[in-house]
Protein backbone atom coordinates (compact mmCIF):
# COMPACT_ATOMS: atom_id res chain seq x y z
CA UNK A 1 0.00 0.00 0.00
CA UNK A 2 1.61 3.41 -0.80
CA UNK A 3 1.33 6.10 1.19
CA UNK A 4 -1.34 7.94 -0.52
CA UNK A 5 -4.15 5.02 0.19
CA UNK A 6 -3.29 5.48 3.47
CA UNK A 7 -3.69 9.23 3.30
CA UNK A 8 -7.13 8.14 1.40
CA UNK A 9 -8.57 6.15 4.37
CA UNK A 10 -7.38 8.56 7.00
CA UNK A 11 -9.26 11.13 4.83
CA UNK A 12 -12.13 9.09 4.43
CA UNK A 13 -12.52 8.65 8.15
CA UNK A 14 -12.50 12.28 8.95
CA UNK A 15 -14.90 13.15 6.68
CA UNK A 16 -17.21 10.42 8.24
CA UNK A 17 -16.73 11.53 11.77
CA UNK A 18 -17.04 15.04 10.85
CA UNK A 19 -20.33 14.35 9.45
CA UNK A 20 -21.31 12.68 12.64
CA UNK A 21 -20.30 15.30 14.71
CA UNK A 22 -22.46 17.14 12.12
CA UNK A 23 -25.71 15.57 12.38
CA UNK A 24 -25.29 15.06 16.22
CA UNK A 25 -24.92 18.71 16.79
CA UNK A 26 -27.90 19.43 14.27
CA UNK A 27 -30.06 17.28 15.92
CA UNK A 28 -29.14 18.69 19.22
CA UNK A 29 -29.86 22.08 17.54
CA UNK A 30 -33.52 21.50 16.74
CA UNK A 31 -34.14 18.83 20.18
CA UNK A 32 -36.63 21.51 21.53
CA UNK A 33 -37.99 22.24 18.03
CA UNK A 34 -42.05 21.72 17.90
CA UNK A 35 -43.84 19.34 15.36
CA UNK A 36 -46.85 20.63 13.99
CA UNK A 37 -50.18 20.04 14.34
CA UNK A 38 -50.01 18.32 10.47
CA UNK A 39 -47.17 16.49 11.80
CA UNK A 40 -44.24 18.17 10.11
CA UNK A 41 -41.31 19.26 11.70
CA UNK A 42 -37.53 18.42 12.18
CA UNK A 43 -37.02 14.72 11.75
CA UNK A 44 -33.30 13.60 13.22
CA UNK A 45 -31.02 12.43 11.45
CA UNK A 46 -28.20 9.67 11.65
CA UNK A 47 -24.83 8.81 9.25
CA UNK A 48 -25.37 5.34 7.64
CA UNK A 49 -21.91 4.09 6.51
CA UNK A 50 -21.87 1.62 3.06
CA UNK A 51 -19.14 -0.50 2.76
CA UNK A 52 -19.90 -0.98 -0.73
CA UNK A 53 -22.31 -0.35 -3.38
CA UNK A 54 -24.15 -3.98 -3.87
CA UNK A 55 -22.96 -4.36 -7.60
CA UNK A 56 -19.25 -4.10 -6.21
CA UNK A 57 -17.99 -7.54 -6.89
CA UNK A 58 -14.98 -8.76 -5.51
CA UNK A 59 -12.93 -9.05 -8.02
CA UNK A 60 -13.64 -5.58 -8.94
CA UNK A 61 -12.42 -4.57 -5.89
CA UNK A 62 -9.18 -6.29 -6.63
CA UNK A 63 -8.49 -5.30 -10.07
CA UNK A 64 -6.20 -6.21 -12.39
CA UNK A 65 -2.95 -5.88 -10.49
CA UNK A 66 -4.20 -8.32 -7.92
CA UNK A 67 -3.85 -5.73 -5.45
CA UNK A 68 -6.61 -4.86 -2.85
CA UNK A 69 -7.39 -1.37 -3.35
CA UNK A 70 -9.99 1.15 -1.71
CA UNK A 71 -12.19 2.77 -4.40
CA UNK A 72 -15.26 5.07 -4.81
CA UNK A 73 -17.00 2.12 -3.53
CA UNK A 74 -15.56 1.68 -0.22
CA UNK A 75 -15.78 5.06 0.96
CA UNK A 76 -19.25 5.97 0.80
CA UNK A 77 -22.10 7.00 3.49
CA UNK A 78 -25.41 8.59 3.65
CA UNK A 79 -27.15 10.78 5.88
CA UNK A 80 -30.96 9.47 6.42
CA UNK A 81 -34.03 10.40 8.56
CA UNK A 82 -34.38 8.46 11.89
CA UNK A 83 -38.29 7.38 11.60
CA UNK A 84 -39.37 7.56 15.77
CA UNK A 85 -42.56 8.65 16.53
CA UNK A 86 -42.22 12.04 18.51
CA UNK A 87 -41.39 12.33 21.67
CA UNK A 88 -45.25 14.12 23.76
CA UNK A 89 -44.28 16.55 26.25
CA UNK A 90 -47.36 18.00 28.38
CA UNK A 91 -47.82 21.52 28.00
CA UNK A 92 -51.31 22.40 28.14
CA UNK A 93 -50.57 26.28 27.07
CA UNK A 94 -48.65 25.59 24.70
CA UNK A 95 -49.71 27.06 21.20
CA UNK A 96 -48.97 24.05 19.27
CA UNK A 97 -51.15 21.42 22.01
CA UNK A 98 -52.86 18.75 20.63
CA UNK A 99 -56.19 18.34 22.48
CA UNK A 100 -55.16 16.47 25.25
CA UNK A 101 -52.17 19.26 25.85
CA UNK A 102 -49.47 17.04 24.24
CA UNK A 103 -46.75 19.15 21.95
CA UNK A 104 -44.54 16.86 19.86
CA UNK A 105 -40.72 17.27 20.20
CA UNK A 106 -38.62 15.52 17.69
CA UNK A 107 -37.35 12.12 18.99
CA UNK A 108 -33.99 13.53 19.97
CA UNK A 109 -32.12 11.57 23.08
CA UNK A 110 -29.72 14.62 24.16
CA UNK A 111 -27.52 11.99 25.95
CA UNK A 112 -27.23 9.77 23.10
CA UNK A 113 -26.42 12.90 20.72
CA UNK A 114 -23.67 14.13 23.23
CA UNK A 115 -21.90 10.70 23.40
CA UNK A 116 -22.08 10.34 19.15
CA UNK A 117 -20.48 14.05 18.99
CA UNK A 118 -17.59 13.06 21.72
CA UNK A 119 -16.96 8.99 20.58
CA UNK A 120 -16.65 10.81 17.02
CA UNK A 121 -14.33 13.49 17.89
CA UNK A 122 -12.24 10.80 19.15
CA UNK A 123 -12.34 8.63 16.24
CA UNK A 124 -11.40 11.97 14.03
CA UNK A 125 -8.44 12.35 16.30
CA UNK A 126 -7.40 8.93 15.90
CA UNK A 127 -7.78 9.28 11.76
CA UNK A 128 -6.01 12.96 12.20
CA UNK A 129 -3.13 10.27 14.31
CA UNK A 130 -2.94 8.16 11.24
CA UNK A 131 -2.40 10.09 8.73
CA UNK A 132 0.26 12.27 10.60
CA UNK A 133 1.69 8.37 11.12
CA UNK A 134 1.41 7.88 7.59
CA UNK A 135 3.45 10.94 6.91
CA UNK A 136 6.11 10.67 9.09
CA UNK A 137 6.16 7.26 7.37
CA UNK A 138 6.52 8.45 4.10
CA UNK A 139 9.42 11.31 5.27
CA UNK A 140 11.25 8.87 6.74
CA UNK A 141 11.18 6.69 3.56
CA UNK A 142 11.97 9.90 1.57
CA UNK A 143 15.18 10.40 3.89
CA UNK A 144 16.54 7.03 3.73
CA UNK A 145 16.31 6.47 0.07
CA UNK A 146 17.79 10.19 -0.24
CA UNK A 147 20.95 9.18 1.80
CA UNK A 148 22.77 7.32 0.18
CA UNK A 149 24.98 10.38 -0.27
Amino acid sequence: MDYRQSFGISAVGMSFERARVDVAAMNLANANTVRETDGTGYQPLRVIARSAAPSTSFSDMIGETGLFTIGNAGRSFSIEGVDKPARMVHEPGHPYADAKGFVAYPAVDSATEMVTMMSAMRAYEANVAAMNTARNLALKALEIGGGSN
